[in-house]
């Protein structure tokens, strides 16, 4: 099991190893198209830097697990380690292996359509450590424009400026862990880039897989995840636990009753069926997350939850 000290451990023993720059977007199938960027050695470096000080900031952020209710604070990371997690993420671990032999463009090639860029670094591709970053598209400085380059001097601009921002959104060490370091950040990237929505496909199939949804709610409960991201971590939590394959949909009614749900609204027949208007109370009640309060019968919804 992956710790925030392993973890800065196996990024601080590649710090100083060759780099490589990516950047990504998502092609008309929807899959991420990523190219290497050529670059000087001094902006080589100024991306080493760039990553040390990442890796330093870690010592004092507390490591969390990321389930569907988490919101991550300034002083946590979602420290994820599970095949599972890491197989989602497949389309930046691969990265660290492809970075070397990738096609390389020219600064020119890069626009407002570029979704992210990455810093991959390490000697061996077993071994490399991929620092991911959303990116909020800013070309500036047009042609003709001067631009402070350095403390002495000017330079004056041919062509669009694209800016690199300090700090990273998700660091990787494929098969052995990735840090989510900006929520927000990471969930719009995996959205964008189509990630998510391959992975909410499966969630409902595993769903549906253990305890029958009708078509029409099959259909329906993708469409509200693809929106929704409270909706696709639910659905991901729930796949993770495993846990329907042995309930049954007496149980599932008889748990609806119990939490003063109309069991006819989640169950037709032997089938579930799925309201996007009751969306939150039927995932909530298929995780187990509904309860009542044995002194005033009200339903109360559980917050990050953990077996006992």
């Amino acid at each position: 099991m992956a710790t925030i000290n392993s973890v800065i451990a196996d990024a601080t023993a590649t710090a100083e190893q060759a780099i490589s720059v990516v950047f990504g977007r998502t092609d008309g199938d929807g899959d991420v198209d990523a190219r290497k960027l050529n670059i000087s050695t001094a902006a080589a470096l100024a991306f080493k830097e760039l990553c040390t000080q990442a890796i330093e900031s870690w010592s004092s952020r507390v490591a969390q697990a990321y389930t569907s209710d988490a919101e991550l604070d300034r002083r946590e990371v979602f420290l994820l380690d599970t095949k599972k997690d890491l197989d989602e993420l497949k389309a930046f671990s691969d990265l660290a292996s492809g970075a070397s032999t990738l096609a390389a463009s020219q600064p020119s090639a890069l626009d407002l359509s570029v979704q992210f860029y990455a810093v991959v670094v390490g000697d061996r591709p077993e071994d490399r450590v991929v620092f991911v970053r959303r990116t909020d598209p800013s070309i500036s400085f047009g042609s003709g424009k001067f631009l402070a380059t350095g403390r002495q001097s000017l330079d004056k601009l041919d062509g669009p400026v694209f800016s690199f921002s300090p700090g990273f959104d998700l660091v990787i060490r494929p098969g052995r862990w990735a840090l989510i370091l900006n929520q927000l950040a990471f969930e719009r990237l995996i959205r964008e880039t189509g990630i998510m929505n391959a992975n909410i496909h499966s969630w409902v199939e595993s769903l549906h897989n253990q305890i029958a949804l009708t078509d029409d709610s099959r259909s329906l409960l993708e469409t509200v995840a693809r929106d929704d991201s409270r909706t696709w971590r639910k659905l991901r939590e729930i796949e993770r636990r495993g846990h329907l394959a042995s309930v049954t949909i007496e149980d599932v009614k008889r748990y609806a009753k119990d939490v003063d749900l109309d069991p006819d609204k989640i169950v037709q027949g032997n089938q579930l069926v799925f309201d996007p208007a009751e969306r939150f109370s039927f995932l909530h009640l298929l995780n187990e997350d509904l309860y009542q309060g044995p002194l005033t019968e009200q339903r109360f919804e559980a917050q990050r939850k953990s077996a006992v």
